[in-house]
């Protein structure tokens, strides 16, 4: 377990894992907005989970440092 601790609070781990998040954001959110799409929803739902979830975790990483 330790060993998976330090994996994932490897910085390079995490920047990684910042950067793939946020492009994972703006292509579903860039890729589910055009209006024949909206009817359809799921890509733009998505998208705004996943924006949310960034936004989640952003938080919590600032929670964390303050620690």
């Amino acid at each position: 377990m330790d060993k998976i601790k330090a994996f994932i609070n490897n910085k390079i781990v995490k920047i990684v894992a910042w950067v793939i998040l946020a492009l994972d954001v703006v292509l579903l959110i860039l890729g589910g907005t055009s209006v024949a799409e909206i009817g359809k929803g799921v890509e733009l739902v998505a998208g705004i989970i996943s924006a949310v979830a960034l936004f989640v975790a952003f938080i919590a990483s600032l929670v964390n440092k303050g620690k």
